[in-house]
């Protein structure tokens, strides 16, 4: 199994990888010159979706022009709250009703502020959060399980983005319980059933089940939207009609480890969907288990063609499992893929097999499948 010592449960090590940056950091009191300080936001949630509104409070050390933009997690304008508008020194506020360019509730996610000013004299400053602050690495090492209730809970000691995978140590990934999204500071609660993605396996029932909850912080003065109930993310922005301004790059100015997921596309930054299927059995939707003698054609692919955008031009790996002990690999992987399962040396009986689907940008795709396997008389 020479690739799975790349694979199997070095997520962790792959969540904290990270990035040395620039050494500077900002200054975030008041000067002689033209300086942003004190920024704050009135809470770290709210919903929209009910007329709710964030506060963005700020301090001025003279007076200026103040543009005040919003920023989804992609970097991409939201809403423009102010443009050069003139404030004197000292205190300022504003309030954000959750809505975007037009005039829509924006979907559930963590959206952040800049702030933009110039003086009198042209001296310009430049309060974005994310040259300085957020994309730190962690993971939780402790949490609680209540089987019975069906949650898992866990303390986030700042809002962050949260992904927690579920498996068997290494072996099989089966679950993506928490798909790298936004969580406020405090006591979490996820709600599982313990099942795989498909409701095959109980990973309670497996001695050597894992999990592995790994974050990054979010930058400063992210609030996080929630509520939303009829409009995701990924539809929100394939829907808009032109793209929106991008913000503008700028350098980093503090020295800190950086997540590789903490710039990486929302868009494409997740798990992918994968599908396992027997092209010899599957004459009909209902998709019954099939009975294997010594060999079955099983099918692998990514339905979506916006999921298999994302594995072009990457190479990536299929792992196949049963009962989620390894079984096959291919190391440069392509879809759809089909490969002759020889089951002559598994048990006679019902059997889970399961796909992994795994690129080095630390994206993936699961999927599990029944079959039951008969033998000669």
């Amino acid at each position: 199994m020479p690739t799975l010592e790349w694979f199997v449960w070095l997520i962790a090590l792959w969540s904290m990888a990270s990035v040395c940056l620039a050494q500077q950091a900002p200054d975030t009191t008041p000067s002689q010159t033209l300086t942003i300080y004190d920024v704050t936001v009135s809470t770290s949630s709210f919903d929209p979706s009910r007329e709710q509104t964030v506060e963005l409070s700020y301090r001025l050390s003279r007076s200026a022009k103040v543009t005040v933009k919003v920023f989804d997690p992609d970097r991409e304008l939201i809403r423009v709250l102010i443009e050069d508008a003139e404030q004197g020194q000292g205190s300022h506020k504003l309030a954000w009703d959750g809505k975007d360019l037009d005039a829509r509730v924006v979907p559930n996610e963590a959206y952040f502020f800049t702030i933009e000013a110039e003086d009198a004299t042209g001296s310009q400053i430049v309060y974005d959060p994310i040259t300085f602050s957020g994309g730190e690495p962690f993971e939780i090492t402790e949490g609680r399980i209540d089987r019975e209730g069906g949650t898992l809970s866990y303390r986030l000691s700042k809002p962050s983005r949260v992904s927690v995978w579920a498996g068997v140590a290494s072996s099989a990934l089966l679950r993506t319980l928490v798909d790298w999204e936004p969580r406020i500071a405090g006591t979490i609660t996820e709600y599982w059933n313990g099942k795989d993605r498909d409701n095959l396996i109980n990973l309670w029932d497996l001695e050597d089940h894992k999990i592995v909850i790994s974050y990054f912080t979010l930058p400063e003065t992210s609030v996080i939207a929630y509520g939303n109930s009829t409009l995701d993310y990924r539809t929100y922005k394939h829907g808009l009609s032109t793209a929106r301004p991008k913000k503008a790059d700028r350098p980093m100015v503090n020295r800190r480890r950086v997540s590789p997921h903490f710039l990486a596309s929302r868009l494409q930054d997740r798990e992918l969907a994968a599908t396992l299927s027997f092209p010899e059995f599957d004459k009909s939707e209902e998709k019954a288990v099939p009975e294997v003698k010594d060999a079955v054609v099983v099918r692998i692919d990514v339905p979506s063609q916006e999921d298999r955008e994302i594995l072009l031009g990457q190479r990536f790996e299929i792992i196949l499992f049963i009962d989620t002990v390894y079984y096959a690999e291919e190391e440069r992987g392509y879809i759809p893929f089909n490969y002759p399962l020889d089951v002559s040396g598994v048990p006679e009986g019902e059997h889970v097999l399961t796909v992994n689907i795994i690129t080095p940008k630390n994206q993936f795709a699961i999927a599990s499948r029944k079959l039951k396997v008969v033998k000669q008389p």
